[in-house]
């Protein structure tokens, strides 16, 4: 799946992104020419502050991208300039915070926008948390005062299976010791073979463990045997945990992939799901990029402008 989805990135943003530059474009330019109409005259009162208010709104999504010019262009026609409506929410947020945690953010200085309220209160309750297992742990010391009760604990299923990964990994080691070996190809061949079988029984990966017994050559009888030796609940449990990451790995994939791309959150993520849905965004943006291109056409001339206005959102 990783391979689909990384296959598709390139696809997906090498369609998209020069259609998205060209869609913000045209809204940019609109936003500058509506800037125009208004200083041209000709519009009532009503339709001055309707495109007042068009102009706020494409800018304010600009110059949270770091466009000065929009901010600026905001600030123009705004009651309240950009940085006083971001030092609102971010005292809002603070707020919020501070009486989720019980306890003040202690900043001299008030903050700027909610992204600096955000890291604040990220830290703060680290350091809680951070406080309260500290907590937990001295209770736990103070609890556990002899020493039958400090000692640790093994699981049996866990014992099994480290045990069960150890003669794997010493019957491939048997098998692959390098310096047994005259023949310079051979010998590096068991070289990279015992390399990744020392990577696998790091990980504790019991899947490629038994994948090198085969390309290591062992024989069916000493695969057989390897296994018959091994306590066949403890590879079972291996295997259970196995298939229990893959398939928090796939979901977790999955979710990034959604979240990625903006897809529905039931759609499978397949290879025909994907080409649908990044067919749908395409033709999509194209038909934003004709429609912009007609607003800026309507809107040349005041009487375009005037019939332009009727079809917007008297809401903006």
């Amino acid at each position: 799946m990783r391979t689909l989805v990384d296959t598709h990135r390139v696809a997906y943003w090498g369609v998209l992104r020069p259609l998205q530059n060209r869609k913000s474009g045209l809204k940019r330019a609109i936003t500058m020419m509506l800037d125009k109409r208004l200083s041209e005259g000709g519009l009532s009162a009503k339709q001055q502050r309707m495109v007042q208010r068009i102009i706020c709104r494409t800018a304010k999504e600009f110059a949270m991208q770091g466009d000065a010019d929009m901010r600026a262009l905001h600030d123009k026609y705004s009651e309240e300039t950009l940085t006083e409506i971001e030092k609102a929410q971010a005292a809002e947020a603070q707020a919020y915070f501070e009486r989720m945690m019980g306890e003040s953010l202690d900043e001299e200085d008030e903050f700027d926008n909610i992204d600096d309220v955000l890291h604040a209160s990220i830290e703060r309750m680290r350091k809680q948390a951070e406080a309260k297992a500290k907590a937990k742990e001295r209770r736990q010391k103070r609890k556990n005062k002899k020493s039958d009760q400090n000692a640790p604990e093994f699981d049996q299923g866990d014992i099994d299976i480290q045990a069960s990964l150890r003669t794997l990994y010493r019957q491939l080691a048997s098998v692959l010791h390098p310096d047994r070996e005259s023949d310079p190809e051979t010998k590096k061949r068991k070289t990279d073979l015992m390399s990744q079988a020392n990577t696998a029984y790091g990980r504790g990966d019991l899947f490629s463990l038994l994948q090198l017994q085969i390309k290591a050559d062992m024989t069916q009888n000493q695969i057989a045997a390897t296994l018959a030796r091994n306590n066949i609940y403890a590879l079972t449990g291996l295997i259970e945990q196995r298939i229990s990451a893959l398939q928090q790995e796939i979901r977790d994939l999955e979710f990034e992939t959604v979240a990625e791309f903006v897809l529905p959150s039931a759609v499978s993520i397949t290879e025909s799901a994907l080409k649908s849905h990044l067919t749908k965004k395409q033709r999509d943006l194209q038909s934003d990029i004709i429609g912009l291109k007609e607003d800026m056409t309507e809107i040349e001339s005041n009487a375009g402008l005037k019939r332009w206005l009727k079809h917007q959102d008297e809401d903006i």
